[in-house]
């Protein structure tokens, strides 16, 4: 074991030993190049936006009875239901698609290359009420559904209220200013991003036909 009274010698000889080496392998000194596209591929999906959503869904499920030997069915009644949904999405940019042109190392400027933003994730709450989750505000029973109620149509009721609510928050994180506006935050990030190492960006988009899936 070394000793303490050593140690501060040791230290200064190591130090010493790897300045000089430092001087003596030095390589020539080089252009910078931007980063590297790999660094851009491990951050993955860079996550621009992120929406709230919130509606009302109504929805009514039919019951019938099939009769038998036929085509036709009896309509007995339907269950009608009000869902207050209530979910979130995000909207990313996969930077694992991004490219780099027209490199000018002369003026350090580069133009990227990125695709199109898409919804990443969309959702419906399911959390409780009272912590910003989806409820349903009314079921109502109608028809013969009232007098001979139907705990599988209120089911499937409630179930495709939810479907409904699901496709709904889908199609608002796709509306195209929903996207422009995570395209105007995407090239903000990026833009400084490659700033900070020295480098003056352009940011364009793929079109939506090119981008890969």
């Amino acid at each position: 074991m070394t000793s303490p009274q050593r140690l501060p010698i040791l230290l200064v000889a190591i130090t010493a030993a790897a300045i000089i080496f430092a001087f003596i392998k030095k390589p020539p000194e080089q252009d910078t190049l931007p980063p590297p596209l790999v660094s851009l591929e491990k951050m993955g999906h860079l996550v621009s936006l992120k929406m709230n959503y919130a509606d009302v869904i109504e929805f009514t499920q039919p019951k019938a009875v099939d009769i038998p030997w036929s085509q036709w069915e009896v309509r007995l009644g339907s269950t009608r239901v009000l869902l207050v949904a209530r979910g979130d999405c995000t909207v990313a940019t996969d930077l694992r698609q991004a490219r780099y042109e027209d490199i000018d190392e002369r003026t350090r400027t580069l133009t990227i290359v990125l695709p199109p933003p898409t919804p990443l994730q969309a959702r419906i709450s399911h959390e409780a009420r009272n912590r910003g989750g989806s409820y349903f505000y009314a079921v109502t029973e109608q028809g013969l559904q009232a007098f001979i109620p139907s705990a599988q149509t209120r089911t499937t009721a409630m179930n495709n209220a939810l479907e409904t609510a699901q496709k709904a928050v889908q199609a608002a994180c796709s509306q195209p200013a929903v996207l422009n506006t995570a395209k105007e935050n995407a090239a903000t990030v990026m833009q400084a991003t490659l700033a900070a190492t020295g480098w003056m960006p352009t940011v364009i988009w793929e079109p939506l036909s090119a981008a890969k899936p």
